[in-house]
């Protein structure tokens, strides 16, 4: 079987955006950055394919409260 290519990538990011991978990663219960941008990108992917005429997505929270949500472009 063919293994994938994986490649390194390096990035900067500001101290909110540092705190915030710490918490996705408790909230997704990964130990990995790498972890944490797969599953955020995967979450982007559903996102956007579910995205409605108007370019928004609708989440319905515990409450039953709905929350729209506008995707940039």
């Amino acid at each position: 079987m063919k293994q994938k290519e994986t490649r390194q990538i390096t990035f900067m990011v500001n101290e909110q955006t540092l705190e915030l991978i710490g918490a996705l990663k408790k909230d997704f219960n990964v130990n990995t950055t790498a972890d944490v941008l797969r599953r955020a990108l995967a979450l982007a992917r559903v996102a956007t394919e579910n995205a409605g005429a108007d370019n928004t997505l609708t989440i319905i929270d515990r409450n039953n409260e709905r929350h729209k949500i506008m995707l940039a472009g």
